[in-house]
């Protein structure tokens, strides 16, 4: 039986992989928050030197910690690998 709206012939493979895709965000959504818990005090290490922030959010779409800087309150889109744990969640 054909699903109305969709073509026919359309790649069942295709849909099956963004939804693996899909699942993979969401568990990578998941390891952030356990790895980099909100409030946490991190080190942000990058090539213009590193500076201390606290952790406010997440974006799975590229491995991002989201950290606002402790000297400007500036927030900022950090990779997951420039980014240091110092303490628990507070």
């Amino acid at each position: 039986m054909e699903e109305e709206g969709y073509a026919p012939n359309r790649s069942v493979a295709c849909e099956q992989a963004r939804r693996d895709v899909y699942e993979a965000e969401r568990r990578l959504h998941d390891v952030l928050q356990i790895e980099y818990p909100r409030n946490a005090a991190v080190r942000v290490v990058h090539h213009r030197g590193e500076y201390t922030g606290i952790v406010v959010g997440w974006d799975s779409i590229g491995c991002r910690v989201e950290v606002e800087n402790d000297a400007t309150g500036a927030r900022k889109k950090w990779w997951s690998r420039h980014v240091e744990l110092l303490s628990p969640n507070a």
